[in-house]
């Protein structure tokens, strides 16, 4: 009874986290968490369930770390690969350093200095993915850096988790650390080796059968056996079932794979969130809050300024390396595996492993807010900054952002303006191309702008939001602006900004959000597109003309939704 009530109160304390960031536009996971340490904990440890949830999570962390893996974009990490790797390293080599150097003076012995800093080093892949999912920013730039990163520090617990305990029993014995490094290299080397020969060889067979129990099952066992192996090497459970994910990621059916597994995916990852806040311990909390938060607060910005400063290192825009930065400042779920190892292999004790939880967790709650203010907070340093440090300004904007331009210059009139060139903002400057259309695309992805310097298309490196690069594009005489950039503290500054330089331009502006329609009308945008209702339309359309409807009663059917829709 005692499994049966655990998943039944992690279930109900789930749905009411859950419903109330719901209610008050929050991420899920937050409410989770939430949930977790005000409601679930407290019933868990009357019932005594605590060894079960513990297991029930750790399942939960495996079938989350194995979908993580199963959908890995490789493709889109490619062009990212430089600063994802040299950064993600530079940056945990970076945090370690600092740490050794800070806890001591916080009382700590050197061996649980470097413990502290290694799990703090780590960010959240779970949170940061299933956060930029729910804002659709996985495919934006800073979505895809932040991707890599993460991937690289995931890889980066493999060293850790062999290393760690080595330091501790070998008393900084070099030739132990090697081997044992080595060792479990050789290791992970013959189960990656062996999976990729014979895994995809096996669900090829499995799917072959037109089975989905049996691919279900299949798969399971397979997560499952890569995560057994890797924790009886020593190492973590999650790091078989992420190295799992990654071999079948590589099979022509991994789609399918990630479609039968993703059920149970999500109902392990809500036991996993609801308890992390279960886990807290409130005496621990409230008694050692002053530690906490300053701890916190100094992991914060140490992982902001090293982040924002190989970002920038690395070629990339001022607004790129900010909110690359505020996604990646969490401590992540990497850091609970390391402090469990720890604690019971006795590498450390129970205080830094509730020093742990505790300042991942306030970083973890912290961590929508971050992102989702991310873009405010840095137009709002810029402008301020601007205004009253330009010695700063330049130092951190001016110097990183310059404006790099065909070699022909910008001579442009009656032309169109492209604020934003990924999906949306490609496809039309190449029908604009093909129309003989005059247009010029402003973009901070130096990548971007430099193959379309490349192909002869005039584009500027830039933030859109700034009123110098709008000026630059010569907004004052264009025709139009398109706003293809989906945050929307930036669109309101380019319709200001268009507004002042050019009130007769026609502005035109994508939003994911019905409420948004209202606020940019009233800012002057003539014509606002939603994608998601642009496809509803485009299916309705093909939909009613399958079922044998005529083509003006399609015309009059989509005009009244429009209509309904509040567009004229």
């Amino acid at each position: 009874m005692t499994l049966v009530f655990s998943i039944a109160i992690v279930l109900a304390s789930a749905f009411i986290g859950g419903a109330l960031a719901k209610r008050f536009r929050q991420p899920t996971v937050l409410g989770y968490i939430l949930a977790g340490f005000f409601i679930g904990g407290g019933a868990i440890r009357l019932a005594r369930g605590e060894a079960v949830l513990t297991s029930l999570a750790e399942v939960g962390i495996v079938f989350l770390l194995f979908a993580l893996g199963l959908e890995l974009p490789f493709g889109r990490l490619r062009r990212v690969g430089e600063v994802a790797v040299w950064g993600g390293l530079i940056q945990i080599l970076g945090v370690i350093l600092l740490g050794v150097l800070v806890f001591p003076r916080l009382g700590f012995d050197f061996y649980s200095s470097l413990f502290l800093a290694s799990a703090f080093s780590l960010s959240s892949t779970a949170v940061v993915v299933k956060i930029l999912s729910e804002r659709g920013e996985l495919r934006s730039l800073p979505g895809e850096i932040m991707l890599g990163w993460l991937l690289i520090q995931d890889l980066a617990v493999l060293p850790m988790m062999v290393l760690l305990p080595a330091v501790k029993e070998g008393n900084g014995s070099f030739s132990l650390l090697f081997f044992s490094l080595l060792k479990a290299a050789v290791l992970l080397g013959i189960v990656v080796v062996l999976g990729r020969k014979l895994v995809p060889l096996l669900i090829g067979k499995i799917a072959g059968l037109g089975s989905r129990e049996l691919l279900l099952i299949s798969v399971v066992s397979i997560c499952l056996l890569f995560a057994a192996l890797t924790a009886n090497l020593g190492l973590s459970a999650a790091i078989g079932a992420f190295l799992a994910g990654l071999i079948i990621a590589e099979t022509s059916e991994h789609h399918a794979v990630f479609s039968e597994i993703r059920p149970l995916r999500d109902f392990f990852a809500i036991i996993f969130f609801v308890s992390l806040g279960m886990f807290l311990s409130p005496q621990y909390l409230f008694s050692h809050f002053g530690l906490i938060l300053l701890v916190s607060v100094v992991i914060i910005l140490v992982k902001l300024f090293l982040v924002v400063v190989l970002v920038l290192y690395l070629g990339y825009h001022t607004k790129t390396a900010f909110l690359t930065g505020m996604g990646l400042v969490q401590v992540g779920e990497f850091a609970f595996i390391l402090a469990q190892t720890g604690l019971n292999k006795g590498l450390v004790d129970s205080e830094v492993y509730s020093l742990i939880l505790s300042v991942a967790l306030l970083t973890i709650l912290l961590t929508p807010w971050f992102i989702s203010f991310a873009p405010r907070i840095y137009l709002f340093v810029r402008q301020k900054t601007k205004e009253r440090e330009p010695i700063l300004y330049r130092a951190l904007f001016t110097r990183f952002d310059q404006h790099q331009t065909h070699e022909e210059g910008l001579e442009l009139a009656n032309h169109v303006v492209i604020c934003g060139h990924g999906r949306v903002g490609g496809w039309l400057g190449r029908a604009l191309e093909l129309t003989a259309v005059p247009y010029v695309v402003i973009d901070y992805n130096h990548q971007v702008i430099s193959e379309l310097n490349r192909k002869g298309i005039k584009a500027l490196y830039g933030d859109p939001a700034d009123i110098d690069v709008l000026d630059f594009a010569q907004v004052e005489k264009a025709r139009a602006v398109v706003i293809a950039i989906p945050d929307r503290p930036t669109q309101e500054l380019v319709i200001q900004h268009c507004q002042t330089l050019n009130p007769k331009a026609i502005i035109i502006c994508r939003t994911h959000r019905e409420k948004d329609q209202a606020r940019l009308k009233a800012l002057g945008v003539e014509t606002i597109i939603q994608p998601e209702f642009e496809a509803a339309l485009s299916m309705i359309h093909r939909v009613l003309q399958k079922m044998g409807v005529s083509r003006e009663e399609v015309a009059g059917k989509i005009k009244r939704i429009k209509l309904e829709h509040g567009m004229s």
